[in-house]
């Protein structure tokens, strides 16, 4: 219908102009505080335009998903108190359109906008997460962080070293701990660096140490084992290493070692769920909540656009100027509910499962409550 085609053409149009504008005035002010480091490296990689395309590309995308839902709201807020301001609203009430019919196109395209998110939380970030490990300082990926120790728990072997490059998943000085059942080679085996390999044919996922220096006659070394399997193979049984290199099975990826944020922020799914299931990785409480999470995630935008509609299409008439300040305190209200249940997880106080689930169990009936004078 007309009605249909209106409201939703406002609200894409509301959308965009919102979505543009923090975009870019997050972009701009970024990108200001960080031109130095921009033209430096524009010198080396054909031009600042490339440099800043390549750069704020990926984080357009990481915006939307950060935005989405609040930028949903406004954009159905602004549709809504168009027609207020401009006494369409009266003509279609007087008319005999009820509310839920106004309101409908709107909760459609909020649908829409929160199933595009979930897509995109999906299979888009995880393509270019990579791209989130280098900040405006580090653009050439040369920069090394501190590398905690972490275990494999299912060789107990203890990963150290002194730092972590993350574009190319390298340990710089790596010092592997080994426990009782895999100390044929000594208590550690130490070397220059190692690199994270993929699994490859029939080469499994592991660890590429280079220029060992303990044990000092690796080469000749048979292969270390855990209960039958393989788990350091020297060049006495892998021809394809070089002298002083030994490669170690491992199961734990070089993000998931590091304790990366953009690996367990921006995986899919599928990738989560494969690493709680991981024998080798043993994940703390925010992997499962966000599992969760992630199946929560459109029902709770939804939850927020009925909770904030009802305060332009509802019976009781306000200025938008009113409306717009009770949303902005609804939507503070619903953030807090979700961040402090997420805090409870993270303290230990809640399961993952209760801690995801809250919030869409207090918040989704408050929201059906305040949106019953629509369906009137």
């Amino acid at each position: 219908m007309l009605i249909d085609r209106y409201l939703t053409r406002a609200q894409l149009h509301a959308f965009v102009v919102v979505f543009v504008s923090l975009a870019g005035l997050y972009f701009v002010f970024d990108a200001f505080t960080n031109m130095e480091e921009f033209l430096s490296h524009a010198a080396e990689t054909g031009g600042l335009a490339k440099v800043l395309a390549s750069y704020y590309g990926c984080r357009l995308i990481w915006f939307f998903d950060a935005t989405s839902p609040v930028i949903s709201l406004a954009s159905a807020m602004f549709a809504l108190s168009w027609l207020e301001r401009h006494n369409e609203l009266t003509a279609l009430l007087a008319a005999g359109t009820t509310r839920w019919r106004i309101a409908r196109p709107v909760l459609v395209f909020s649908a829409a906008v929160a199933l595009l998110a979930a897509t995109n939380r999906e299979f888009v970030l995880p393509r270019i997460r990579q791209a989130f490990a280098r900040n405006a300082q580090d653009l050439r990926g040369e920069f090394v962080a501190p590398f905690e120790p972490r275990y494999d728990n299912r060789t107990d072997i203890l990963f150290r070293g002194r730092g972590a490059q993350a574009m190319k998943a390298r340990i710089d000085q790596p010092s592997l701990l080994m426990p009782p059942q895999l100390s044929s080679y000594g208590p550690q085996i130490t070397a220059a660096e190692a690199l994270y390999k993929p699994a490859v044919g029939d080469r499994p996922a592991g660890y590429l140490l280079r220029g060992i220096r303990e044990p000092a006659d690796i080469d000749g070394l048979p292969a270390l084992e855990c209960g039958g399997a393989p788990v350091v193979l020297s060049r006495a049984v892998a021809s394809w290493l070089e002298p002083r290199e030994c490669f170690v099975i491992s199961e734990v990826t070089f993000e998931q070692l590091i304790g990366s944020t953009n690996w367990s922020q921006y995986s899919s799914t599928l990738d989560l769920l494969r690493a709680i299931r991981n024998p080798s990785l043993g994940v703390p409480a925010e992997i499962p909540l966000r599992v969760h999470s992630r199946f929560v995630a459109p029902a709770l935008d939804m939850a927020l656009v009925l909770l904030g509609i009802p305060l332009v299409l509802g019976p009781s008439r306000r200025g938008v100027f009113v409306a717009v300040g009770l949303c902005v305190g609804m939507t503070v209200i619903f953030f807090l509910t979700v961040l402090g249940s997420h805090s409870l997880v993270t303290g230990d106080a809640f399961s993952p499962s209760i801690g995801a689930w809250m919030p869409l169990l207090v918040l989704a009936p408050l929201a059906a409550w305040r949106a019953q004078p629509m369906w009137q």
